[in-house]
């Protein structure tokens, strides 16, 4: 399966914004003015904003108010946040909206488990078991959990399209390309239903409580897992804006 190099940060309000102004001004000013930044394509493929309808069947809801998705060509994060296109136009804006010192990012390689899309994307964010070395984590969640997910009755047959997301050790960073501590996330999925009836209905269909819930308790840390229902918004792909 092919591998993509991209970058996922998690959005908080600045301080005073509701969440309605949040989302609003992001959709509507941040969202356009990225994408239309002249040599923007240099610096990455696609650009995508995913706005949290919901909590997801999966662990608690998140704290934060949006996931953004850049496809990079490379791991050239710390190249992007020296140019003119960031310090000058989006970095000025980001002061706007977000708050920039709980605003965090993170690198990822996308493999593509199955490659579709639908009405309904659910994010979930995953962390080990404690105790699990991260390379046994990520051999048994691209092996025995994949197999047990797309195998279970009730699961595999209504997901459209799923994403795995393996975060990069160490590639936490603030806006501008600041170093933060890490969050207690090895893995995001994406995974994309009909209706948010459907995602739940997978979770917790009697597939996934005796096939797939097994393994996950032996891959997955309980407590550290999130998710959420979200509206994904694609702002930018294949090197020129998009309206969505």
């Amino acid at each position: 399966m092919a591998e993509q190099f991209k970058k996922i940060a998690f959005l908080a309000p600045r301080p005073g914004m509701t969440d309605a102004e949040f989302r609003q001004y992001w959709r509507q000013v941040h969202g356009p003015l990225v994408a239309g930044s002249p040599g923007y394509q240099a610096y990455r493929h696609r650009y995508v904003q995913n706005h949290i309808l919901a909590a997801g069947p999966l662990g608690s809801a998140p704290a934060f108010s949006g996931m953004a998705e850049f496809w990079l060509p490379g791991d050239n994060e710390d190249e992007f946040a020296t140019t003119a296109i960031y310090q000058d136009r989006i970095r000025i804006d980001e002061l706007c909206f977000i708050d920039m010192d709980n605003t965090v990012s993170m690198s990822a390689v996308e493999t593509i488990v199955k490659p579709g899309h639908g009405p309904v994307k659910l994010v979930a964010l995953s962390a080990r078991r404690p105790g699990l070395a991260l390379a046994d984590f990520h051999a048994a969640v691209s092996s025995a959990y994949r197999q047990a997910v797309l195998g279970a009755p009730g699961v595999g047959d209504r997901i459209l399209g799923w994403t795995v997301n393996r975060i990069v050790e160490g590639s936490f960073r603030l806006p501008g390309g600041r170093m933060t501590g890490a969050l207690p996330i090895d893995c995001i999925d994406e995974m994309w239903f009909d209706s948010p009836a459907q995602a739940r209905a997978a979770f917790g269909s009697d597939g996934y409580l005796k096939a797939v819930a097994p393994i996950a308790q032996q891959v997955f840390s309980e407590p550290g897992c999130q998710s959420f229902l979200a509206e994904e918004l694609v702002f930018f792909d294949g090197g020129r804006p998009v309206m969505p």
